[in-house]
């Protein structure tokens, strides 16, 4: 009778660890599966948060060239232009024709814009086969050189391996300008004849004289046709002016310098003069899709075509001064596989109605930047 009973206890034991041993194994197949859809959750909210942080403006045009045909409220930066070159110089081997050409392409080849225009410390741009390996590089060397992420990166399709023909050019450039004393914020006011309560800065009679010296004279012609610069202390030019001619931003910065080598009058900012900035904050994405799935040529005879094209700008400037962020992508890939003054007594500098803008350094000989200013809404917050 002890030999059964301990049979059976040692039966019930046996059948109780065996149940135990189902419980658990029950359990971590549940919370596997529970926490794959968590990281699974996550990841796609992770990925929206990528897409969805940053807003940005649909109402700005944004040119790819200096030499592209502008409308009101564009803007432009070189770094696309970076791109391009790079494209065209180091792995095209020629300009990018398609077949028809079209008239963006045409003014990019013209590589009015390069690197020589901005100094190295404010840039990084790069260029390889497209890699995950590559995407990496990028990142960490953004972070290094501006602790920037990247706006851009995550909408490129990365290869785990190179595949022939398939390369991403990437740039970003980065700037941070300080005025050496703060202009006065001024009171809220109008811009053109439709817009209320615009934030602007500058100098007025009851200003610090040593504001003048911040601010250069360029012309003075009349109150809708004239040109200044604000000087900072890293050796940016911020260059504002109204009455510009030229359909492009290229025309009209070369009208502008026309007009400063003609005039004779005053280049000094004076107690009799007044200057009105408005405050200005862009943030825009231009994705250049008319330039992406049609074939080229290779100076090798190779067909390609431009799968990515993208390009970001965010500008901020006050009276204190100013920053600006810009990126921009190419990807290509294997077309077989996927391509004399007036008499006055004042002199007023108001920026109070359409306008344009350059962001230029000193010592160089194009701006990096510009923008046509008259929707001011566009440019504010």
């Amino acid at each position: 009778m002890e030999e059964k009973k301990t049979i059976k206890i040692g039966l019930y034991t046996a059948i109780g660890l065996f149940l135990i041993f189902i419980l658990i194994l029950s359990l971590i197949i549940v919370f596997t599966i529970k926490n794959n859809k968590s990281n699974n959750t996550i990841s796609s909210l992770e990925k929206n948060n990528s897409t969805t942080k940053v807003e940005y403006s649909d109402d700005i045009n944004v040119v790819a060239s200096l030499d592209d045909e502008i409308t009101t409220n564009s803007a432009w930066c070189g770094t696309f232009q970076l791109v391009w070159n790079d494209m065209v110089n180091n792995v095209v081997k020629q300009d990018v024709v398609f077949t028809p050409q079209i008239k963006m392409a045409e003014n990019l080849n013209k590589q009015t814009f390069t690197e020589k225009e901005l100094s190295e410390k404010d840039y990084y741009k790069i260029y390889d086969l497209n890699t995950i390996e590559l995407k990496e590089k990028i990142e960490k060397a953004i972070k290094e050189k501006f602790n920037e992420t990247s706006d851009v990166l995550d909408e490129v399709d990365w290869y785990e391996e190179p595949q022939d023909g398939s390369y991403i050019f990437y740039t970003m450039l980065k700037k941070i300008f300080n005025f050496e004393n703060d202009f006065d914020e001024l009171e809220n006011d109008t811009f053109g004849s439709e817009y209320e309560n615009i934030k602007y800065f500058g100098i007025d009679k009851n200003s610090d004289s040593k504001l003048y010296s911040q601010v250069d004279v360029l012309y003075y012609n009349d109150t809708n046709d004239f040109a200044v610069v604000l000087n900072t202390k890293e050796g940016e030019e911020v260059i504002l002016a109204r009455g510009l001619n030229g359909n492009t931003f290229a025309l009209m910065y070369n009208d502008m310098v026309t007009k400063t080598n003609n005039y004779t009058g005053n280049k000094e900012f004076t107690e009799n003069d007044y200057l009105k900035v408005p405050n200005i904050k862009i943030n825009i994405k231009r994705d250049y899709n008319e330039l992406c799935g049609k074939s080229f040529l290779f100076k090798d005879g190779t067909s390609s075509v431009i799968d990515k094209a993208i390009q970001t700008i965010q500008l901020d400037m006050d009276k204190s001064g100013g920053k600006i962020k810009s990126e921009a992508i190419i990807g290509i890939k294997n077309a077989v596989s996927a391509i004399e003054e007036p008499v006055i007594e004042h002199r007023y500098f108001y920026l109070n109605d359409e306008f344009t803008m350059f962001l230029k350094e000193s010592d160089k000989d194009l701006p990096y930047y510009a923008s046509n200013i008259e929707d001011i809404t566009l440019f504010q917050d």
